[in-house]
């Protein structure tokens, strides 16, 4: 064997499946060889811990892991009913605010049209255009009989002549 083995060709070694030719690469390199016995010392001290501590588990079974006591939560309860009132009434807000900015955006939309509207109805309500204004001003529409005034006669259309 030409390389150095690998991780996996190191995992396979501490499983206990290797082949003649990885345990006589590893017998022979001296890097490979020390990478084994480095893993080898690393799972020997954790089989170690894991013996020393269920040992010391079975002999007092009183020290096992308990959880922690509920009376200490209860210290947070009122504190999250408050953020949870809280949320709610924003979230109960947030439609009334939207509806009264709706509300007054009609409003003002509506003093616009009316504003509009009245626009509308003066320019309606006129008798002649204000583009012919002045020459209904040279016309003269007035009412007073055809003897009265300065002698001219009128026609039936109301102008002078």
């Amino acid at each position: 064997m030409n390389q150095h083995l690998s991780s996996e060709q190191i995992a396979r070694w501490m499983a206990g499946e290797r082949t003649p030719a990885e345990e006589q690469h590893a017998r022979q390199c001296p890097e490979c060889g020390a990478e084994l016995a480095r893993m080898e010392a690393a799972l020997s001290l954790f089989r170690g811990s894991v013996r020393a501590w269920s040992e010391q588990s079975i002999a007092q079974p009183q020290a096992a892991w308990k959880p922690a006591p509920v009376a200490h939560r209860w210290g947070l309860q009122p504190m999250r009913w408050a953020v949870a009132c809280v949320v709610v009434l924003m979230l109960a807000a947030i439609p009334l605010y939207r509806n009264a900015s709706e509300k007054q955006r009609q409003a003002e939309l509506a003093k616009a049209d009316a504003a509009l509207l009245e626009q509308v109805d003066a320019e309606i309500s006129r008798a002649v255009p204000a583009t012919m204004e002045p020459l209904a001003k040279l016309a003269a529409w007035d009412s007073m009989p055809a003897n009265q005034g300065d002698g001219r006669t009128k026609q039936k259309g109301g102008l002078v002549q």
